[in-house]
């Protein structure tokens, strides 16, 4: 399932590719999600999430397919396992950057998702509703720790 999303960050392109770049500051801004170690490039954690009456519950690992700061361009790949083992996840994130002003920065945000077990019950609507609304949980509490540093 591909999901796309575009959000604005009130710092200038740099300071968002500094800040969106580095995990283990922007994690717990992702409801549901936690960083429970980081060895070398990879990055460990869990995430949970409601879809209907189903909590699922995954444990996995992040590692960057790319981070072009020339480009502003940032490609993630994260997969997981429910913790019932019941269920898997699979995602590529590719980010890019743009200017939109000497203080402002739009996000791009291309999400290729695959999801097994009890999630992939639900609907395209129903999954791109809930990763709408944890998106916008997550720009919220994004400008919030901008507003703070």
């Amino acid at each position: 399932m591909d999901l796309n999303h575009e959000f604005v960050v009130n710092v200038p392109i740099s300071n968002a590719w500094t800040i969106l770049t580095d995990l283990e500051l922007i994690a717990p801004c992702l409801p549901g999600a936690q960083l429970t170690e980081i060895d070398g490039d990879t990055y460990f954690g869990n995430v949970k999430v409601k879809v209907g009456p189903i909590l699922a519950q995954f444990d996995g690992q992040a590692q960057f397919l790319e981070r072009n700061e020339a480009e502003h361009r940032a490609a993630l790949k994260g997969e997981g396992r429910d913790k019932t083992g019941k269920g898997s996840t699979s995602a590529t994130i590719t980010a890019r950057l743009e200017a939109v002003t000497d203080t402002s920065t739009k996000c791009l945000v291309h999400t290729d998702l695959v999801i097994t077990g009890k999630l992939a019950q639900f609907g395209r609507g129903a999954l791109a509703d809930v990763s709408d609304k944890i998106l916008a949980m997550f720009v919220e509490n994004l400008n919030k720790l901008i507003a703070a540093s």
